[in-house]
């Protein structure tokens, strides 16, 4: 089945019907630093956990559901003690090795069980929009463009400062509403 799929990947990538999937190494992607949405809203709650609300997204299904059915405007999703473990760690300084490494220690896992659950994890929140990917600049320019693209590479000094001008503006009027409540 692997095989097929690998195939029709490729069939749709010469036929320009998909872009090619961008190649960075192993080395490269342990490198990169998640960091959290800061235009998503998340608190603790009363155990510890990681709180954030999912705003629901706007496309032509998401309207045909509507109608159909009242689907609220936000969601809140409740993080476990492993996802708030990481999220906490997701702050633009540390590296996916980092995380791993972390949780590797906290909970007494292999470093192969870790890279593989935390690769899938952290791309489930990016795909929800909860997180973005930093890449460092020196991993950037080892990239070549088409890579780079299809990544949709942001500088990281760039995301740094967008992240930490909403956590000044938060402090400066007095509310939290991008961030937690209480930092543990």
């Amino acid at each position: 089945m692997y095989l097929i799929t690998q195939l029709w990947n490729r069939l749709l990538e010469k036929l320009r019907l998909r872009q090619p999937s961008p190649q960075i190494t192993r080395h490269q992607a342990l490198a990169i630093k998640p960091l959290r949405n800061p235009n998503l809203e998340w608190q603790y709650n009363e155990e510890g956990y990681v709180v954030a609300m999912l705003t629901r997204r706007g496309g032509a299904t998401g309207k045909l559901i509507n109608f159909f059915i009242a689907v609220p405007e936000e969601r809140p999703v409740v993080l476990d003690e492993v996802g708030t473990f990481v999220w906490k760690m997701c702050n633009g300084e540390h590296s996916i090795e980092q995380i791993g490494e972390a949780l590797s220690d906290e909970y007494k896992l292999t470093r192969r069980e870790v890279e593989v659950s935390l690769n899938e994890y952290l791309r489930m929140l990016a795909k929800r929009g909860m997180i973005l990917v930093a890449v460092p600049q020196e991993i950037v320019d080892q990239l070549d463009e088409s890579t780079r693209r299809a990544l949709g590479v942001t500088e990281m000094q760039e995301i740094i400062e967008q992240h930490a001008a909403a956590d000044d503006s938060s402090t400066e009027t007095g509310g939290d509403a991008g961030g937690p409540r209480s930092e543990e």
